[in-house]
C-alpha cells in the first residue's frame, strides 16, 4: 500500500478532479506490474496496472492493492470493478473507500458479491490524508484550502505595502510547484493592485491553476495581468464589468465573500484552492475558516517594520530550510503522514 501511495502522487496536479490513485498486483512477495492514474480523463491505475501485467490470466493467489476504492459507475471510463471482476482478480486490498456518492461502498460491495476477497482500511489514514482535497469536497462541501505566505525573520509581509522580495528564488521554485497541484488559486484587490502578479505556474512544469480574484469594488484596471487572457480567471465583483476578460460571479456587498468563493468552486467542483492573498484575506481565512494547512516562508533577513504577518495558534508540524528560507507547515488535521510530500 505504500507503493501505492508512491505511485498515486505521480499524478499530482493532472488528475484533479479526480483522485489520486496508484494500484499493485503482488504475488508471492514479488511486484507483477503496477499503474498509477495519470491524467485526468485517462485510465484508471487499476486498469494501468492490468495493463501493464498483460493479457495473460490473472494468478489466482495474485492480490491487488490500491489506495483508494474501485470505481463502481460509468464516468469518463468504464467501472474499475467490472475490470477487476472480469480478469479473474480474487483478492483486493482497498486503503480506503471513496466518499462519492456515486461510488461510497459500492465498489467493494460488486466485488464482494462476484466472490472477490476484499479488504479495506489498510494503511486508512495516510491513504485519505494522499486524497485529503478529493475527500474535503465530498465530506464538507467544499475545496481543500491551503493559506500561504512570506515573512521576514522579524515577522512583517510587506513595507506598508510596498512590495519586498522575502523568499529565495530557490523557494519560488516550491512556490510555484505548489501552484501546479491545486486546481485554483485566490488574491484580493489589494494584492493585485500592489503586485500585478500574473498567478501562473512558470518555474516548473504543470498547468496553471484558475485565478481567483475577489473585487467587490472593481478596483483593479483592466490591464492588469490577472486579466491577461493567458489562463482563466474568475472574478469575485459587486457590479458586472464588460472591459476584462473573466468569468464572473457578482456578489452582494453584504455576502461573506469567502463563503461564496468557495460555494462557487464547489459548484465547479474544483477541489482545492491556494490562497495567496495579503494579510487582510488571510486574517479572514483564519479568523473565520476554513482552511486545511498555512504553509509559512520566513525570508533570511528582517524588515523593521512594515504589515504584520498573521498569527497561528497551531504549532508547526513540518519543517523545511529552502535557499536560506525556513518553511513551516500548519495543518488542521489530526496527523500529518509522510505522505505529505513540498
Amino acid at each position: 500500500m505504500q507503493r501505492c501511495l508512491q505511485l498515486a502522487l505521480n499524478g499530482s496536479g493532472r488528475t484533479a478532479p479526480n483522485p489520486l490513485v496508484g494500484a499493485v498486483l503482488v504475488r508471492n512477495g514479488h511486484v507483477l506490474a503496477e499503474g498509477w492514474h495519470r491524467a485526468l480523463g485517462g485510465p484508471h491505475a487499476e486498469v494501468e496496472c492490468l495493463r501493464a501485467f498483460g493479457e495473460g490470466t490473472v494468478p489466482a493467489d495474485a492480490v491487488l492493492y490500491v489506495n483508494l476504492e474501485p470505481c463502481a459507475h460509468t464516468g469518463r471510463t468504464p467501472p474499475c470493478a467490472d475490470l477487476l471482476i472480469a480478469r479473474g482478480v480474487k483478492h483486493v486490498v482497498v486503503g480506503c473507500s471513496d466518499p462519492n456518492p456515486l461510488v461510497a461502498g459500492k465498489g467493494i460491495q460488486r466485488l464482494r458479491d462476484a466472490g472477490v476477497q476484499v479488504q479495506v482500511d489498510l494503511l486508512r489514514d495516510a491513504c485519505r490524508w494522499t486524497n485529503r482535497r478529493f475527500i474535503t469536497c465530498f465530506e464538507q462541501q467544499r475545496p481543500y484550502v491551503v493559506l500561504k505566505w512570506a515573512r521576514s525573520l522579524d515577522g512583517f509581509l510587506d513595507d506598508h505595502g510596498r512590495t519586498v522580495r522575502i523568499s529565495s528564488p530557490a523557494t519560488d521554485v516550491l512556490v510555484h510547484r505548489w501552484r501546479a497541484e491545486e486546481q485554483a488559486i485566490l488574491v484580493g484587490s489589494g494584492t493585485v493592485l500592489n503586485d500585478d502578479p500574473a498567478l501562473t505556474v512558470r518555474h516548473v512544469h504543470g498547468a496553471s491553476p484558475l485565478r481567483v480574484v475577489l473585487d467587490r469594488s472593481a478596483r483593479i484596471p483592466a490591464e492588469a495581468r490577472v486579466f491577461d487572457g493567458s489562463t482563466r480567471t474568475l472574478l469575485f465583483t459587486g457590479r458586472s464589468r464588460s472591459d476584462v476578460q473573466a468569468d464572473q460571479c457578482v456578489i452582494d456587498t453584504d455576502t461573506d465573500p469567502v463563503k461564496a468563493v468557495l460555494a462557487e468552486l464547489h459548484r465547479r467542483s474544483v477541489r482545492s484552492l491556494l490562497v495567496e492573498g495579503g494579510a487582510r484575506l488571510l486574517a479572514h481565512f483564519i479568523a473565520h475558516g476554513p482552511w486545511d494547512e498555512a504553509r509559512v516562508i520566513t525570508g533570511a533577513r528582517p524588515l523593521g517594520d512594515g504589515s504584520p504577518a498573521p498569527r497561528l495558534a497551531h504549532p508547526a508540524q513540518r519543517v523545511l530550510e529552502s535557499g536560506g528560507d525556513r518553511i513551516s507547515l500548519h495543518t488542521n488535521a489530526t496527523h500529518v503522514h509522510d505522505t505529505w510530500s513540498w
